[in-house]
């Protein structure tokens, strides 16, 4: 009977002690964990703005122990949706701007046809008659 009041301290004290490595390990004082390199080789692509399918086709996920490398395959769709989102922006910018050209192209158009019509003008009088014979009488 004796024992059983002593394992009971001794649990007691032992989920204090872990209860004690637990609060001082949340609060930074416990050390850090190491660093450790990268499983496998960074990604050879280009920029996103460089990006063409070329690259996608030839690319090469490396292949982790259950199917593909999660990291590299996440960096990977990462960088397609940044040169996707890029391109789509710079398409939308480009559209805008032939569309706005377009429209002042219409409405120079509409301006032109709305005017009434001008005669032509000439920079040299005209030659009456009268004026011809003096003209070949010098000659």
């Amino acid at each position: 009977m004796w024992h059983d009041s002593y394992v009971l301290v001794v649990l007691v004290i032992a989920a204090l002690a872990v209860l004690g490595c637990v609060v001082v390990v949340s609060t930074g004082r416990g050390g850090e964990l190491a660093e450790f390199p990268p499983d496998v080789p960074p990604l050879d692509l280009p920029e996103a703005a460089q990006l063409n399918a070329v690259d996608f086709v030839s690319l090469q996920l490396p292949i982790g122990l259950v199917g593909y490398h999660t990291q590299s395959v996440d960096e990977t769709l990462q960088r397609a949706a940044t040169a996707l989102s890029e391109r789509d922006t710079r398409i939308a910018v480009l559209e805008q701007r032939v569309a706005e050209l377009l429209a002042s192209r219409l409405q120079a158009r509409q301006e032109a046809f709305a005017r009434p019509a001008e005669p032509p003008k000439t920079e040299h009088k005209p030659v009456w008659d009268d004026d011809r014979a003096d003209v070949e009488e010098s000659w």
